[in-house]
This record gives structure tokens, sequence and C-alpha cells, in this order.
């Protein structure tokens, strides 16, 4: 499911609805020098876009649960792979390689 190579989904999702969802997101200055994401999706936009990252988000948890040590714990907090999912969304949904 990561790429979904040989379709238009992008975790499991079809590629439009999530541009679709997509352009309501928008991002501003935080004042830490970070980024606030903000979005206001519509009812029938939001669900693909909340599947979407969810599955990303179990994806890279499970690949967490494989770093966690006695000595180190979670390698990230829930916080960190929310955002970490959302850019992996991002990146994904722009990956434009399985249409060669």
């Amino acid at each position: 499911m990561a790429g979904d190579e040989g379709s238009d989904l992008v975790a499991g999702e079809k590629r439009a609805d999530l541009l679709r969802a997509l352009s309501y997101v928008s991002t501003e200055d935080a004042p830490d020098g970070g980024y606030i994401v903000n979005g206001d999706l519509p009812p029938e936009v939001a669900p693909p876009f909340i599947r979407a990252i969810m599955r990303i988000e179990a994806e890279l948890l499970l690949q967490d649960a494989e770093l966690v040590t006695v000595e180190h714990g979670e390698p990230r907090t829930p916080e960190e792979r929310r955002t970490d999912a959302l850019i992996a969304l991002l990146l994904r949904v722009d990956d434009r390689s399985h249409f060669s």
C-alpha cells in the first residue's frame, strides 16, 4: 500500500480525492518557528483524507514498534508520527513516478 504502484491510489484512496482534500489544507507560522497545519475539510472530502493519514500513520507505528528499546522508548511521539504521516501523504500524492 505504500506507493500503490500501478494504480492511481495513494494509501488506498483515489489521488484525485486526496488532492481535492489537500486544497483545503493550509499552513501558518507557529510562534516556535515551526508550522501550524490548518484544514477545514467539507464532510464529503474529509473521509478519504482521514483514512489515508490513518493508514500511513499505522505503517509508521509498525516501523516505530521495531525500534522501541528499554533505553530509548518510542522513537517519536504520536504528534510527530501524525506530522510525519501528513508529510508522507504529501510526498506520495505528488509522486508521479507510477505514470512512467
